[in-house]
């Protein structure tokens, strides 16, 4: 019964926060453009928590507990790409020439430059742990991939208010399969078309974490690569009764997810989402600069990227 309140709650949220053209619950004024606002997210069981990525711990109280556990840095730092991937600095507005444009350096642009390079960095080959290589292989996750039906349960970009530009999934990652049984633990990656303030959410954000989520819920089940063709290709009035019939993960009460969010001018937050009953619980890291390659936290992040999920705790 909870597992099916949670999933009802996430197609509730998801149609709620991203159908209709009202969205008044998100800020236009200066200093907040393209949060939501507070009350709403009271008023909808949305609970936002800071969430230090540095030193968290599975141990936490029950509410902030995450539901993945990292790659040890050490993994990370020792075990870097063999190859440079390319990314661009950014330019602050002081100090570009006056021939400059500046359309370049839109939040837009720099933050789906950024998620992209971030993606190539973690992905790079290298020489990694018992001869894998690819940190990926070593940890057991991989990307989701045509045809997996997952990827015809939602939209990958979206608009984003007040302002206009889009919101924007990269990719999706997921843990290779435990005992035969898959599991709904998910990592995707997003940039944004503002910038961001801690401690508030962006409706882009937001709109992210419930139109994945929505995914999981409704993602049929599966088992060889010849069903997934066969689905991923029928109507959508086929293809959305079998995902009402065959849930994927019809028992889960959770739906886990990590958001590695790029937003403007060139920074990233890590948030992570799961549902407790009828609440989401939202936990969001600090705001780190992207600005300078050297000086962007890609071990930290990668190190989130290729963790283990957490399936009892």
């Amino acid at each position: 019964m909870t597992g099916k309140m949670s999933r009802e709650q996430v197609n509730w949220l998801y149609e709620v926060v991203t159908k209709g053209k009202d969205k008044s619950f998100v800020s236009s004024d200066d200093g907040s453009k393209g949060d939501v606002k507070a009350p709403y997210l009271s008023e909808h069981g949305i609970t936002l928590v800071p969430w230090d990525i540095e030193t968290s711990s599975v141990d936490a109280p029950s509410v902030t507990s995450v539901p993945f556990t990292p790659l040890s840095r050490s993994i990370t730092h020792k075990y870097r790409p063999e190859v440079d991937i390319p990314f661009t600095d950014y330019i602050r507005p002081e100090d570009r020439s006056d021939t400059e444009d500046n359309r370049r350096w839109s939040a837009q642009i720099c933050s789906g430059g950024t998620v992209r390079s971030f993606y190539q960095w973690a992905l790079g080959v290298r020489t990694s742990p018992r001869r894998h290589t690819s940190l990926m292989n070593f940890c057991g996750v991989h990307p989701v991939r045509f045809p997996d039906p997952f990827l015809r349960c939602g939209p990958r970009i979206g608009w984003h208010p007040p302002l206009g530009g889009r919101w924007d999934i990269c990719f999706f990652l997921e843990p290779e399969k435990q005992n035969t049984s898959p599991l709904p633990h998910i990592a995707v990656g997003a940039s944004q078309p503002v910038d961001a303030r801690d401690n508030s959410i962006l409706y882009g954000e937001l709109a992210v974490i419930l139109a994945v989520m929505n995914r999981r819920v409704n993602q049929p089940k599966v088992e060889t690569e010849v069903e997934m063709e066969s689905i991923f290709n029928e109507s959508q009035e086929v293809f959305e009764e079998i995902c009402q019939k065959i849930p994927a993960y019809p028992n889960e009460q959770e739906f886990p997810l990590l958001l590695f969010s790029f937003v403007g001018p060139q920074h990233a937050r890590i948030l992570c989402a799961s549902m407790d009953q009828r609440q989401l619980i939202v936990r969001m890291s600090k705001l780190y600069s992207f600005e300078r390659k050297e000086e962007a936290p890609f071990e930290l992040f990668t190190s989130w990227l290729f963790s283990r999920p957490v399936v009892e705790r």
